[in-house]
């Protein structure tokens, strides 16, 4: 199983999670130490992406994608959240 979210606007790897491990080094450097999969209900087919440290940089469309032998979903995510 594959699951990853990438930044839409140039596929980079915000976070990559490949094989029951995340997969760090494939992720861009700005997101190194940010990025949680929050993995609690995998089974279900429900994954989220928490970003430690948001920065305006970060306020951009992400699409989050999922493959396994049997089902390959792509699905765009927008993830920006402004603390208040």
């Amino acid at each position: 199983m594959e699951v990853g979210w990438l930044r839409s606007q140039d596929s980079a790897v915000v976070h990559l999670y490949r094989d029951g491990q995340d997969q760090y080094g494939e992720q861009m450097l700005e997101y190194r130490g940010r990025t949680e999969l929050l993995k609690d209900d995998i089974t279900n087919g429900r994954v989220s992406l928490r970003i430690r440290d948001v920065r305006p940089s970060d306020d951009v469309q992400y699409t989050c994608f999922f493959h396994d032998s049997e089902h390959s979903l792509h699905q765009a995510c927008v993830l920006w959240n402004h603390p208040h």
